[in-house]
């Protein structure tokens, strides 16, 4: 199966060289590694759309959603520049009304890409239910995907250890030698109300929109 969208008139053009080039690359990595997937963590719904002009990609989006409380929560933390644990850069902490406005309009873009891929193109996962039932998450996401990976949610799941594969660059966590999965709620008990009434003023009617209130 192949993913085709065709380019309309004026930003076919201007994503010419950049949809070259990711061909090229995606080309590159999948003749090095023998694969035939290849596991794209990019953030932005923009990317996405970028990639889905890409002629012969057959591209599958899982869209992670977190309570936006929680996000805001841990961009409050500041961290020191420190390449060796995979710091690139010094992380300043996030005001939360900023983060409140970034969740809101990021995820309504992932929605509209829904939209204009279609929804047998594109899965939500809350990060809470894969957290706490992570077989049947990965169960889910492997139906989607058309693969098995009912071995990785068990593992997940009796929280066992898992080795980070390659990546070009990404979170820290990359740079340990093992992974195990911990499900993260310390907002809940640990930031202040008065903080997470801010976050709510704006982005609560899109906490709703996912469950979360």
């Amino acid at each position: 199966m192949f993913l085709k969208v065709p380019y309309g008139v004026g930003i076919g053009k201007q994503l010419a060289p950049y949809v070259l080039h990711t061909k090229r690359l995606f080309n590159a990595m999948l003749s090095c590694s023998g694969k035939q997937i290849i596991v794209d963590s990019s953030k932005l719904p923009g990317r996405a759309m970028a990639l889905a002009q890409i002629p012969g990609v057959d591209m599958r989006v899982i869209h992670v959603v977190r309570d936006g409380r929680g996000v805001a929560w841990s961009l409050l933390k500041a961290y020191d520049r420190d390449v060796k644990s995979g710091l690139q850069k010094a992380i300043k902490p996030k005001p939360v009304f900023r983060t409140a406005l970034r969740w809101s309009i990021v995820n309504l873009a992932v929605e509209y890409l829904s939209r204009k891929l279609g929804p047998q193109k594109v899965m939500r996962v809350r990060y809470e239910d894969f957290a706490s039932n992570p077989a049947a998450t990965m169960q889910q996401i492997g139906a989607f995907l058309e693969l098995d990976l009912s071995q990785i949610g068990l593992s997940l799941q009796n929280g066992e250890a898992i080795e980070p594969g390659h990546q070009v660059a990404g979170s820290r966590l990359r740079m340990n030698a093992s992974i195990a999965l911990t499900k993260d709620e310390s907002w809940r008990t640990r930031m202040p109300a008065g903080q997470q009434l801010s976050f709510q003023r704006l982005g609560g009617w899109m906490l709703r929109r996912y469950g979360y209130l």
